[in-house]
This record gives structure tokens, sequence and C-alpha cells, in this order.
């Protein structure tokens, strides 16, 4: 029984991808079980499905802001002077 299992971590998730399909596509390797975490368990779904095309586009086209706002708070700046304040709405999210 052969696996591949795929971590997660954001980028090594992505970098793990672009290796799943090296070995899929070039090498002919097939997988009994596909097994991940965080990115990984986004990533071996569309790999079951044999959709590695849109993994690509998905990992190639995507930002960091696309998907969330990893901070509540707000600059801005009046004049000489910045103001920074909590975006109460986003930090509930």
């Amino acid at each position: 029984m052969r696996a591949l299992v795929i971590s997660g971590g954001g980028s090594k998730g992505a970098f793990a991808g672009g290796v799943a399909q090296f070995l899929i596509e070039n090498q002919g390797r097939q997988y009994d079980m596909l097994l991940g975490t965080s990115t990984g368990s986004l990533l071996v779904s569309h790999l079951a499905l044999k959709n590695i095309p849109k993994i690509y586009k998905i990992f190639t086209n995507v930002r960091q802001n696309d998907i969330f706002s990893v901070s509540p708070f707000v600059q801005r700046k009046r004049g000489n002077r910045e103001y920074v304040s909590i975006d109460f709405m986003n930090s509930l999210w």
C-alpha cells in the first residue's frame, strides 16, 4: 500500500503540491491513500479527483490578502500624524 502524505504550512503545502504533481504526472506514481493536514488537506482532495491543473491555478493566483486579513489594526495618515485604530468587525470574523 502506498500513501502520499502532504503537510500543512501554507507555502510549504504549495511546494508539496508541485512535488506531488511531478511524482504523479512525470514519474507515473500511483497512491492508494492521500492524506493531508491544513494546506495538504486542501491539496489531496484535488489530487484524488485528478484535478491537478486546478491546484496549480489556485496556488499561483492567490495571495494571502485574498484569503483573510491577519491584522485587525487599520493605519491611517492625516497630515503629519499617523493613527492606528482597530477594525472591530474584521476581528469578529
